[in-house]
């Protein structure tokens, strides 16, 4: 439901609006019975947001050109412009309306305002004191220009609108391209249809008269004027308006134009005023034209309260999500905490049955030592392989042709020989401690220079012994002519073997162990 108050500067009218259809609920005067009847009203009536039309002869109308600019020079000056047009009272609008085309392209705006506001505060003072949420005051004629549509003059570059509210003023609202130019209401009095249709006639020349003269029209430039009245004056209105050169009049009836509107009440009498408060009723956020906001404080109460009220549902409905996702979370770990514990159950059942299978075997704690020494040692013995030593060795005797390798035995550390067991006595007494390598050979191509030949032999030796591969040492020189020669005296074991005349020789290489090589596979 939707409540309005009409106020056409004398009595106030009550209109409420529910459901579609439209109606005048009560009418109140301006004495003081009528004062506290209002007020009786409005106490007993629903505490809904109530919207104010007014439509005073004490509302004027001006265009202006100010400078354009915006965000709060903007603001600032549209307050400063309306203070100028209207200094002795609060009650004004302003709005933009577009701009010059020449020139430095100035706003063009329309100032609207109350020159009397005293005799609206009388009403405004008691919903004050009920404390009524009044939502905005509406202005009439800047209501008019949301019924252009509905006449079909929404595209018509010249309207001029004539209706009456009430039965002693006639109202005459000039729009340009569906924005409010100028209007003016006027007192009349008249007696049967005929002088009604004079009326009409005689203001209507003079509006336009005014219109010219203020060149909101070209010269001789015909309006398109819409009058509104009930059907039964169209006769007289179409009789006396005819001649009219300057007004492509139109008579539009009230009871038509109340059901373009949306009226399913069938509330169209004599007068337009039910027209322009379903107008307004109808739009979903009208523009507020002289609602001040001290006027408007419990309409923002009301506003905040329901928005307070929203808020509380909202964190209610939050709430219980909340709550029941937890709960929901609470079931799934409930849930996950009884598969946990049957699987639990079932690992333990399968542990059990594993570890009396093991308690059948009959085995040793040593033997299972044993295992994994001998594991341990497959581990570390399979981590070198004769790659380096024979990288190595071949480049060496590919530098040195008279050398000719005649056998290589590999043998690991502990002893034990690599061609089917074999085992070696020497030791060398280094800090190698990988496998050993025993080398055998011959010197060849010396032609009796002994000495070349263990020249040459020694010059491998040192080779060898360079190379890092582990301890080098001479197990059988390939000569031996005199006490303190190089070769028997590095190798320390030749002076109680029979001279070697053959020119054969026998290395013997303990490879260091922390340099593995890994093997394939």
């Amino acid at each position: 439901m939707k409540r309005l108050l009409f106020f056409p500067g004398h009595r106030i009218l009550a209109y409420e609006w529910r459901a579609g259809a439209f109606r005048r609920i009560e009418a109140f005067e301006p004495d003081e019975e009528g004062r506290e009847r209002f007020r009786r009203w409005l106490r007993e009536a629903p505490r809904t947001p109530l919207q104010m039309l007014v439509d005073v002869i004490e509302e004027e109308f001006h265009i202006d050109h100010v400078p354009h600019v915006i965000g709060r020079e903007r603001t600032n000056l549209y307050k400063r412009t309306a203070r100028k047009h209207f200094r002795n009272s609060d009650f004004t609008y302003i709005t933009r309306q577009g701009r010059e085309r020449e020139g430095r392209r100035d706003d063009r705006v329309l100032v609207a305002g109350l020159t009397n506001p005293e005799l609206l505060r009388v009403w405004l003072d008691i919903l004050a004191e009920v404390q009524v949420p009044l939502k905005a005051i509406h202005s009439l004629p800047l209501v008019g220009e949301h019924l252009l549509p509905h006449l079909g003059a929404e595209r018509s570059a010249r309207v001029l609108v004539v209706s009456q509210q009430v039965p002693s003023t006639l109202r005459q609202s000039y729009y340009e391209h569906g924005r409010l130019r100028f209007s003016r209401l006027v007192p009349g009095r008249y007696d049967g249809v005929g002088e009604y249709a004079d009326f009409i006639h005689d203001e209507l020349q003079q509006t336009l008269h005014f219109l010219e003269n203020q060149r909101f029209r070209g010269q001789g430039r015909p309006v398109d004027t819409y009058v509104l009245a009930d059907a039964d004056a169209h006769a007289a209105l179409r009789k006396r308006l005819a001649d009219s050169a300057v007004a492509n009049c139109h008579l539009v009836s009230l009871a038509d134009l109340s059901a373009k509107v949306g009226d399913r009440g069938g509330m169209a009498g004599p007068y337009a005023d039910t027209i322009f408060a379903q107008l307004l009723l109808r739009r979903r956020r009208p523009a507020n034209h002289y609602g001040l906001a001290r006027l408007r404080h419990f309409f923002f109460v009301q506003r905040a309260r329901v928005g307070l009220r929203m808020l509380a549902a909202a964190s209610v409905l939050a709430a219980v999500a909340v709550a029941g996702g937890a709960w929901l979370q609470g079931r799934a770990y409930d849930s996950g905490i009884v598969e946990a514990q049957a699987r639990e159950a079932r690992f333990e059942q399968l542990y059990e049955r594993r570890l009396s299978q093991l308690d059948e075997f009959d085995y040793r704690a040593v033997d299972v030592k044993n295992a994994v020494d001998l594991m341990d040692e497959v581990d570390a013995a399979v981590q070198q392989t004769p790659q380096t030593l024979m990288d190595t060795l071949g480049g060496i005797l590919a530098e040195h042709p008279a050398l000719t390798l005649q056998r290589l035995q590999w043998t690991r550390a502990d002893g034990l020989a690599g061609n089917g067991g074999r085992s070696s006595s020497r030791t060398t007494g280094g800090t190698a401690s990988g496998p050993i390598v025993e080398i055998g050979g011959r010197v060849s191509g010396f032609d009796g220079d002994y000495r070349r030949a263990i020249s040459r032999f020694e010059r491998v030796v040192r080779r060898l012994r360079n190379a890092d591969l582990g301890d080098v040492a001479v197990a059988r020189a390939p000569f031996d002519l005199a006490p303190g020669s190089g070769v028997s005296g590095d190798s320390g074991t030749t002076a109680s073997k029979q001279t070697n005349q053959s020119g054969e020789f026998l290395l013997e290489l303990r490879l260091m162990a922390d340099d593995p090589e890994p093997a394939d596979g």
